[in-house]
């Protein structure tokens, strides 16, 4: 009964655990806020749990008497704290047919995890993250993930990662979440890495973990996310003794042909016809050529194409270069999986989402299945219907007009299947 209600409203500062709901045109989602303050700085986290969101941070907090602007999933929202303070209600900035939110104060929720800040070295880098340990296993061994992200400037806090090691440990996994290099609280670049250098940040973790005598392993494994798929598998190879191995919309392509697909899929996704298509791809493919070759008379062809295609509406799809100095992460980073795949020890879990532009399984699926088999492990592959890049559905207008409530609007979902497929896989040991 210590968690009933005794969250309040005080001062500047908004405090408590916020249910309720996200609206638009008579089509609800659930979602939830756990508001706090930090050094006197007002911060929060939001879950949308049918979307797979746990323990994101509020993009953006601006309190002032009973008025709050936040930022979060669905954009910015203008809201009002009502009389008592224990009711928000809000509407959003941008969106048309509006969206409308409507929480209320509810009883504190406590976290399925104790979470630990750790942090561990790859040579001269040192690398910062947290330790989820959860709370139905405490002094009994579990299974732990380490989770390798996908490209860009991904962190501990970042969105999809979080909500991933919340919902691992709630399910009785440990999880070891670390800021990718350049990022949050760890050094390095992650801009200027390889392939190669994110993958010995990786097996880091693993030692890391491994040299806790203090915590109880079964397993340990590494859940490598998107271009994650390309360094997990490389870090596996690299610490013999890894457990399992999670491919999550990893390529089984090379770096070169995943952007070559991205190109041909993204654009047939938005709608654009097939010559324009055939065009982007073409010029993609010149581009790669210039990138393997480096020879003037390629440069003198790309740079002519270049200048023809600048100012199409589609040239946001392709890679426009400045100078040359814009090749070197692609001649770095000029890395096809077979060989590593091929020479997997470990059992492992392919997941593809059904229509994902980025990795279609179409063009991955079969390959990964010939690699995994030449390498002799047990492995599954699994498409999760339904789903993007993301691994969450589509959202939108279900049918032609707001004719509400015979035409309505589909939140964006993640499926069961997606996170059943790895508790399954994991438990296997």
């Amino acid at each position: 009964m210590l968690f009933l209600l005794l969250n309040s409203v005080f001062g500047q500062n908004l405090e408590g655990r916020f249910e309720g709901a996200v609206s638009r045109d008579g089509s609800i989602q659930l979602v939830n806020f756990d508001f706090y303050s930090e050094d006197g700085v007002q911060k929060g986290t939001y879950e949308i749990p049918e979307n797979g969101s746990f323990d994101v941070p509020i993009d953006k907090i601006e309190l002032k008497n009973d008025t709050l602007n936040i930022k979060f999933y669905f954009g910015n929202f203008f809201c009002f704290l009502n009389g008592n303070k224990d009711e928000i209600t809000g509407i959003s900035e941008k969106w048309n047919p509006k969206i409308r939110l409507h929480v209320k104060i509810s009883p504190a929720k406590e976290k399925p995890y104790i979470k630990e800040e750790i942090s561990f070295n790859n040579g001269s880098v040192n690398l910062s993250g947290m330790l989820y340990n959860p709370k139905n296993r405490l002094g009994q061994p579990v299974n732990y993930v380490i989770i390798v992200h996908g490209s860009g400037a991904q962190d501990r806090f970042s969105p999809y990662y979080i909500s991933l090691g919340y919902s691992l440990a709630k399910n009785g996994f440990g999880v070891l979440l670390y800021d990718k290099r350049g990022t949050g609280l760890s050094s390095g670049n992650f801009e200027s890495a390889s392939m190669e250098d994110l993958a010995n940040d990786a097996v880091a973790a693993m030692n890391y973990l491994e040299n806790r005598k203090d915590i109880k392993k079964l397993e340990i494994g590494f859940l490598g996310t998107s271009q994650g798929g390309w360094i997990a598998p490389i870090a596996a190879n690299k610490y013999k003794n890894c457990d399992f191995l999670i491919l999550n919309v990893g390529p089984a392509v090379s770096v070169f042909e995943q952007d070559i697909n991205r190109v041909e899929y993204t654009m047939n996704n938005d709608g654009w016809d097939q010559s324009t298509i055939d065009s982007a791809v073409s010029y993609t493919e010149l581009y790669f050529q210039y990138v393997k070759d480096n020879s003037p008379e390629t440069w003198k062809k790309l740079d002519k194409f270049s200048r023809e295609i600048e100012n199409r509406d589609w040239v946001e799809y392709v890679n426009i270069p400045e100078n040359k100095n814009d090749f070197e992460w692609w001649r770095n980073n000029n890395y096809n999986p077979e060989t590593i795949l091929k020479n997997l020890n470990c059992r492992t879990l392919c997941l593809f989402g059904e229509y994902d532009p980025l990795v279609p399984p179409d063009k991955n699926e079969n390959l990964m299945r010939e690699y995994l088999t030449s390498a002799g492990i047990e492995f599954e592959i699994k498409v999760i219907p339904g789903t993007l890049h993301d691994m969450k559905t589509f959202q939108g207008l279900n049918g032609d007009n707001w004719n509400w409530p015979k035409v309505y609007w589909e939140w964006r979902k993640q499926p069961n299947s997606f996170l059943d497929n790895i508790i399954q896989f994991i438990n296997k040991n």
